[in-house]
């Protein structure tokens, strides 16, 4: 005699996929599809006949890189996706993908690993969003921001320019109360430069047009020159440094100089209580890892999860007086990416900040 509880259980069971099925169908935002171990399409949803042109019956054991180029299909793109979904416990990313009638739009993946009961291949979730139309207005609004920066540089490089011949003239005539008020503009207009700087290589890095010029170098020479042309300008700190010179490393030079000086400068700007800062550069297991550590009152845990985002300020910096549109970080952490490096934060409250970075060493 079969079991009643058995019964019920499958009954119930047969009632929750029903329950799943309707909500698996009726999302009308996001395309989610079933996949096996290999990429192989398990099952499809109404939003992905829509979303991709494709019917259930026409798709449904057909590998999901159907809808990537050619150039990502010999790269086993979705391959390698799947295997960071397995390592990491999930994985997304934004792409072109291809509809069936040949049409390509933006898309935002998001994978998301599932064991089988059993011991059955590991199966995957894949929820797609178009995002074509946010694209596009991103798009524009990077152009814009490029365009804007561009045409206000010339000016104000000029202006700049007429500042400092005016200073000097000043300075001739010893006329010091209005040559400090030259030099408190000249140093207001070297801020605007900085702004307007870091909004192009803001529009490059959206853009995909920032290039990298590859040379090799010695970091630590690199550290050390930077630091001296520093410390005329942070006296209150001791600029403390640790590292030898010999190991050479591959990447933009100008780029890295760059994300270090980012640092540098926010060690400084954000520990002013502080009278040191320590600059370490280390080799670890083929890697260069560059340091910047100040002592001033920390980061919060939930800052640190955003401290790398686009405009982003954390609840100090913008409570206190601190100047900065939230661009330095975001700029460093893609200069980082786009060299296929790591950089991270560690922090603590009361007991300050490190900011380190990677670099790849030449064998």
């Amino acid at each position: 005699m079969k079991s009643p509880i058995k019964k019920h259980t499958r009954k119930e069971s047969r009632k929750d996929d029903t329950h799943l099925r309707v909500m698996f169908d009726n999302t009308n935002e996001h395309a989610i599809c079933m996949l096996d171990s290999k990429g192989n399409i398990m099952s499809w949803n109404m939003s992905a006949e829509r979303l991709m042109g494709y019917k259930a019956k026409e798709i449904i054991g057909k590998n999901y890189s159907l809808f990537f180029s050619k150039d990502e299909i010999r790269r086993n793109v979705v391959k390698k996706a799947l295997a960071l979904t397995v390592s990491k416990g999930r994985f997304s990313a934004d792409g072109i993908r291809i509809r069936k009638n040949g049409s390509h739009f933006w898309a935002r993946s998001f994978i998301t690993p599932v064991q089988p009961q059993g011991k059955g291949e590991m199966q995957f979730v894949l929820i797609t969003q178009d995002i074509t139309k946010a694209r596009v207005i991103e798009q524009k609004k990077e152009e814009y921001i490029g365009i804007a920066s561009h045409e206000l540089r010339n000016p104000i490089h000029t202006l700049s320019m007429y500042s400092e011949l005016l200073g000097q003239r000043l300075a001739l005539d010893a006329d010091k109360d209005n040559l400090q008020t030259l030099r408190d503009m000249q140093a207001q207009t070297a801020r605007l430069i900085t702004l307007i700087d870091d909004l192009l290589l803001v529009s490059k890095v959206e853009g995909g047009s920032m290039e990298l010029r590859q040379e090799i170098f010695d970091p630590v020479y690199m550290a050390k020159q930077i630091i001296g042309d520093y410390r005329n300008f942070a006296s209150v700190h001791k600029i403390i440094f640790k590292g030898k010179l010999g190991r050479l490393v591959r990447a933009d030079k100008s780029r890295i100089a760059q994300v270090f000086i980012n640092l540098l400068t926010n060690a400084v700007k954000y520990s002013p209580e502080a009278d040191r800062i320590i600059v370490r550069v280390i080799n670890i297991a083929g890697k260069s890892v560059v340091s910047v550590q100040d002592f001033g009152s920390g980061i919060s845990p939930k800052d640190q999860r955003q401290i790398f985002t686009r405009f982003y300020r954390s609840a100090s910096a913008k409570s206190g007086s601190i100047a900065g549109v939230g661009l330095g970080l975001y700029i460093s952490k893609e200069i980082i990416k786009r060299h296929r490096e790591r950089i991270w934060v560690k922090s603590k409250a009361g007991k300050g900040t490190t900011f380190s970075f990677t670099l790849s060493l030449v064998k």
